[in-house]
């Protein structure tokens, strides 16, 4: 007979065996689908991190705490910024900006300290300006000032540019205080310049006057400028409306505009301004415009600017590109600028070229171009160029001008060659007496 606790067992076991057979048949009975889909989401699960990286990844310093300590702290920086700003006067800002010598930082400064100026706090800027000379060092920081003053007193600001400076200078900061008028008020602006009390420096208000109108009404500006008598001047406020139509609508429109004008003076600044500004960064662009205005009166400068500023980066190909022009003025001016620049990189390939070229008047300007540009290097070699110039009065220019260069450089050897060079008494005692050359002379000359 069995013991009482054999039976317990006994019973434990079959309730353990039981179990398990209820498992067993449970997945049995389960769908194959719901298997399967088990058995895939265990494999596309990733191995669970180690300890150690779960510990990294719950470290403070990760990429993505640090963009929100990072965002946290711009904010508070920018709030502490402005708690200042706001308890700071605005002569304190502006001489505070005085101090920085950050380029970037200091023009911020200035303009943020010049975003909210009034009538009411005017006083604080200018007492901050009594240190700040008005000279070309301190333009940018005198400009922000008088065209924030400007906005909203104008003839007080002119009057300040007359106790401050005299003369051009004056005309020049107040130039600065109409640009901000006009883009606020053109015809009280205009009203003013055209004042018969202001005529004296009129001509050069006009230059603030149209800028800041041309960047409020196009339209405006352009007529109020075709209707000026005047000259070269009037060719230069072209330039500025040239300038707004390139800013609109690139160089296609600024140049379709150019070709337009009916007056050839305006027409010439018009072409001058846009080859002085395209000629060097797309000078086959240029050139393809140019080309259909080549020897027309209006277009010289144009080319001018064209030769000399192509031939700063491929001086072969812009002397390629006049030499295929039709003979005239344009091929000779574009020609002269041109040898120039090739002739200080390769001085011995421009020879060349010059060599091979048929001698004669249209050859004299390019001639005398190469002969001083190559003396501030060899001046006997250069005397040789100069002296088959063809034309007189130029070939004894450009003698002179060699001769004082090689003098510099060989004294001994132009005294040797003086009395034979058939050249006048004047012409000699030039040579032997070269005028002392400025630092920017000789800068401009490497």
């Amino acid at each position: 007979m069995e013991s009482k606790s054999s039976k317990k067992l006994s019973g434990v076991f079959l309730l353990l065996v039981g179990a398990a057979l209820f498992l067993f048949g449970y997945y049995l009975g389960l769908p194959k689908s719901s298997i399967d889909n088990q058995e895939i989401a265990s494999e596309e699960l990733p191995p669970k991190p180690s300890v150690e990286l779960q510990s990294k990844n719950n470290n403070p310093s990760t990429k993505s705490f640090d963009r929100d300590r990072d965002v946290q702290v711009n904010e508070e920086e920018e709030e502490e910024e402005e708690k200042l700003t706001s308890h700071t006067s605005l002569e304190q800002m502006l001489l505070s900006a005085q101090l920085e010598t950050n380029p970037i930082k200091r023009s911020a400064a200035f303009a943020r300290a010049f975003e909210n100026l009034n009538r009411d706090n005017i006083g604080q800027a200018l007492k901050a300006f009594e240190s700040l000379p008005m000279g070309f060092e301190n333009m940018q920081e005198y400009k922000m000032l008088l065209y924030s003053w400007s906005q909203f007193d104008p003839l007080a600001a002119i009057d300040y540019c007359k106790t401050r400076a005299s003369g051009i200078g004056a005309g020049f900061a107040t130039s600065g205080v109409l640009e901000g008028w006009a883009n606020r008020d053109p015809e009280s602006a205009r009203a003013w310049v055209e004042d018969p009390e202001n005529a004296g420096m009129a001509k050069l208000y006009n230059f603030g006057l149209v800028k800041g109108w041309a960047n409020r009404d196009l339209e405006g500006a352009t007529a109020y400028v075709m209707n000026l008598k005047g000259g070269e001047e009037v060719a230069k406020l072209v330039g500025i409306l040239t300038d707004r139509h390139n800013r609109e609508g690139g160089f296609g429109q600024a140049s379709s505009w150019a070709e337009e004008l009916p007056d050839p003076k305006l027409k010439e600044g018009a072409f001058m301004n846009l080859s002085r500004s395209f000629a060097r960064d797309r000078p086959e662009e240029v050139a393809e415009w140019l080309e259909t205005h080549a020897n027309e009166k209006y277009s010289a400068k144009a080319f001018e600017n064209l030769g000399r500023k192509w031939s700063e980066t491929d001086p072969e190909s812009s002397i390629d590109f006049f030499s295929n022009l039709p003979d005239g003025k344009s091929q000779e001016v574009g020609i002269k600028s041109s040898i120039s620049n090739w002739a200080k990189q390769d001085p011995l390939a421009a020879g060349d070229w010059l060599n091979e070229r048929e001698s004669g008047p249209k050859l004299d300007s390019a001639l005398a171009a190469y002969a001083s540009t190559v003396s501030t290097k060899d001046g006997g070699a250069a005397m040789e160029w100069a002296i088959s110039i063809s034309d007189e009065k130029l070939q004894q220019s450009t003698i002179k001008k060699v001769g004082q260069e090689w003098y510099r450089q060989d004294k001994d050897s132009v005294e040797s060659w003086l009395p034979t060079s058939g050249l006048s008494e004047t012409a000699q005692k030039s040579i032997r007496n070269p005028p002392k050359k400025s630092w920017w002379q000789s800068m401009h000359e490497k």
